[in-house]
């Protein structure tokens, strides 16, 4: 659905994908030339998520979205709000405040990762 409910529905997938490490929902929302801003500044890509969250990677605990905002510009949506997310990856546990916007494309019926920007606000 190309409009907000389908926009918001496409958001929990992805969430869902990435507190479950599944692979495939991961492979198939994400564009193949999607690029984001991580929390640490570096440039990440598809494959850097995929590898990120693959079994034996980042395990998410908590993933808690916070005065979250939806938008839909034609093919364009934009998801922007607060949030916290907790977890590990390997020995490290982390817990971060965030900020963030993500970018959907929709694109072959279906609401589509494309870019991402976060940024945290406090870390414990």
């Amino acid at each position: 659905m190309k409009n907000k409910e389908g926009l918001i529905k496409a958001f929990e997938k992805l969430k869902n994908a990435l507190i479950t490490c599944n692979g495939g929902n991961l492979e198939e929302m994400i564009l193949g030339d999607y690029r984001g801003f991580s929390l640490n500044g570096t440039i990440e890509v598809k494959d850097d998520i995929l590898m990120n969250f693959k079994p034996g990677g980042i395990k998410l605990s908590k993933y808690k979205i916070l005065e979250v905002e939806y938008e839909v510009f034609s093919e364009i949506g934009i998801v922007s709000g607060k949030g916290v997310i907790e977890g590990s990856y390997e020995e490290h546990k982390f817990k971060h405040k965030v900020i963030f916007v993500d970018i959907f494309k929709y694109e072959n019926d279906n609401w589509r990762y494309f870019k991402s920007q976060v940024t945290e606000t406090q870390s414990e």
